[in-house]
């Protein structure tokens, strides 16, 4: 037979349900604008009953309820649209580093404006063109060295502004290692928590809500694999290799020798994320840049050296000693050479004006005769920007392939960031779905904290019926007629 406090018990465990859920309600109110929390619910289920009591009790199908108890607090979340959010946000991460690399490549070029390359190429060609009407001309000569100079200066700072890009995402490379262990060592004592206290039967969501946000910032650094284990913990990876196993960590280190990252001492190649962003820029688009650059300078600078040093080629000084003697040896200086001040430039940072030319204007050679008004080399050299060259990957004017060059990093550039704006259009749209599931609506908990409100009061007012029942029964029975 049942307890006669039955009653009190029932209404208590439903008082202890509601308010349970009140709290849980609260709770979710409270962290509406909290980053990465999940929206929480209390899970309630009826509690065992208890036989029905009779004559034949136990025998019988009939059974008296005892109440409600709050089975658990569970976090309303899709693994699935996890995933989804992730590999979006992989996708952004090398995107917007991408589309940062490529446009600093392209703020190096600065083109076209008065500052750029091709400018500073027009104004050469000119000098020489000017040179051709006077070549006996200092002022004119003074031109083609400033020019020249100026030229020469621009192929440098291009090198040294690549150099200082790539030195730049080597030390992003490095910052951003660095904070990617700590957010893993995180995860991994995060997991040690977690798996303690499911083991005690308590469910951590706030915990788990910290470490899926842990999580999801890992995952715009670099491709991440995610695997829940059975004890709560989680366990992250980068292709074969552990990023994150239960309660260990493993760092993630870049060889600076080889441009490789490392992941516990092993190779990785990574395929997307701000990570691997970094490493293709560093190890592919700034050499493939420079590699054009190079390879304009090493044409430009022979072409120009092999008509200044020409076996005809003369300078004032040549024509002078010709007049005094006609077999005189002609000087045959290069214009272009080395920063070391021999051999004809191969790359953009080591090229510079003959310092014998620097030092005297007359070493300009602009005649192929012995006579100071002849401007037949001045010329060629002018009439070389409209000479078909071969290069490594295409036929044209030095014009030309720079132009193609300048094309093509606009082209790219312009590609990266359509891609970066479309990999943020995406995890806006997985981050929205995800919050639709697993956000918090203060309407909807608007409406729960009313609806557990009256399912407190209703449990209030029926403990307050059964204690008038048991008032009656316990102080009014056997007092009939007194």
């Amino acid at each position: 037979m049942t307890s006669t406090f039955h009653g009190i018990e029932l209404g208590k465990r439903a008082i202890f349900a509601s308010s349970t859920a009140l709290s849980v309600t609260g709770h979710n109110i409270a962290n509406a604008n909290t980053e990465g929390y999940t929206r929480q619910k209390a899970i309630t289920e009826a509690s065992n009953p208890l036989t029905y009591p009779g004559m034949n009790a136990g025998k019988g199908p009939y059974q008296l309820g005892t109440g409600v108890d709050t089975k658990e607090i569970t976090r309303i979340r899709d693994s699935f649209l996890d995933g989804q959010f992730r590999t979006q946000n992989e996708q952004l991460g090398y995107w917007s580093v991408k589309q940062d690399t490529l446009a600093k490549i392209e703020q190096t070029l600065n083109e076209p404006t008065d500052n750029g390359l091709q400018a500073a190429f027009d104004r050469f060609w000119q000098s020489w063109e000017d040179l051709s009407k006077e070549p006996d001309s200092l002022a004119a000569r003074a031109v083609v060295l400033s020019n020249s100079q100026a030229l020469a200066d621009q192929f440098n700072q291009i090198s040294d502004s690549i150099d200082n890009v790539s030195l730049d995402i080597k030390n992003n490379i490095t910052t951003k290692m660095t904070e990617m262990n700590n957010l893993t060592k995180q995860v991994s004592e995060l997991n040690t928590q977690i798996a303690k206290m499911i083991a005690s039967g308590q469910q951590p969501n706030d915990l788990m809500d910290k470490r899926d946000l842990l999580v999801d910032r890992i995952s715009k650094m670099a491709d991440i694999q995610v695997k829940p284990m059975a004890n709560g913990m989680v366990d992250l990876y980068i292709g074969q290799e552990y990023l994150v196993n239960g309660d260990q960590s493993f760092s993630l280190t870049f060889d600076s020798a080889s441009n490789q990252p490392k992941l516990n001492g092993q190779s990785i190649t990574l395929k997307s994320g701000e990570i691997a962003g970094m490493v293709e820029s560093l190890t592919q688009d700034l050499p493939s840049f420079m590699a054009k650059i190079n390879e304009m300078v090493t044409m430009f600078s022979q072409e120009v050296n092999s008509i200044h040093a020409g076996v005809n080629a003369m300078n004032l000084d040549d024509i002078q000693n010709r007049k005094n003697d006609p077999t005189a040896p002609l000087e045959q200086i290069p214009f272009f050479v080395t920063k070391a001040g021999s051999g004809s430039p191969t790359t953009a940072g080591d090229i510079t004006v003959n310092p014998l030319i620097v030092a005297s204007l007359n070493k300009i050679a602009a005649a192929q005769a012995a006579n100071t008004g002849d401007a037949q080399n001045a010329n060629m050299l002018n009439d070389l920007k409209f000479k078909g060259l071969s290069f490594s990957n295409q036929s044209g004017t030095l014009n030309n392939f720079y132009r193609t060059i300048v094309g093509e990093i606009g082209i790219k550039t312009q590609e990266a960031m359509q891609k970066e704006n479309n990999a943020d259009l995406l995890v806006q749209h997985a981050e929205n779905r995800r919050q639709s599931v697993s956000g918090v609506s203060i309407d909807e908990e608007m409406i729960n904290m009313v609806r557990f409100q009256q399912s407190y009061n209703a449990a209030s007012r029926y403990i307050s019926v059964m204690d008038e029942i048991l008032d009656k029964l316990i102080n009014g029975t056997g007092r009939v007629g007194i």
